[in-house]
């Protein structure tokens, strides 16, 4: 379940390149509702909380219809960057000083998590034709690929994202989003 929300968390962290790079999080009131679906038709829903301590915070629910399961939250710059989750179970991740899943080029940021694991993350993002490809090193060496496609607020419409370690590749569709 972690592993189906971290990817789906990248893509939707994805870049429009052709104006500016960032997520619009601030266009999402709080009720504002995404809905994305994978490549197996699972749900993924990103509900918007509004500001707390001067971050945009998101909720997460897996699966569709009248019965989503909670998943978790996290914690946005006003770019779309994540600089803190918590899963569902109420393990904390703080990304120092925020996720790079804006900047083209290399960039680098530190996962740090309540049980005291610290990882420092390289990444590095270049433009392509539909939107953006990016290639992520940590401890172990490469951890995980992607290519997500923004939409006009900067949120993935479509995009896949592989997990090197585990070899899993996620594919993403945006369903629609509910802007209040």
């Amino acid at each position: 379940m972690r592993a189906r929300v971290a990817a789906i968390l990248a893509v939707l962290n994805a870049t429009p390149l052709s104006a500016d790079i960032a997520w619009q999080t601030a266009r999402m009131a709080p009720g504002s509702l995404m809905l994305m679906e994978d490549e197996r038709g699972e749900g993924l829903s990103h509900a918007a909380r509004g500001r707390t301590a001067g971050f945009f915070r998101f909720d997460t629910y897996e699966g569709k219809g009248d019965a989503p399961v909670y998943a978790g939250s996290y914690d946005t710059n006003d770019r779309g960057e994540r600089v803190r989750s918590v899963s569902a179970d109420g393990g904390i991740t703080r990304c120092e000083s925020h996720r790079c899943a804006r900047p083209l080029g290399a960039s680098s940021y530190v996962i740090a998590r309540s049980d005291g694991f610290r990882e420092t993350r390289k990444r590095v993002t270049r433009e392509t034709a539909p939107g953006s490809a990016w290639k992520e090193w940590g401890l172990d060496g490469l951890v995980a690929t992607g290519a997500p496609e923004p939409d006009r607020f900067g949120a993935a419409r479509t995009g896949w994202r592989k997990d090197h370690a585990g070899g899993a590749t996620t594919r993403s569709l945006w369903l629609m989003p509910a802007l209040r």
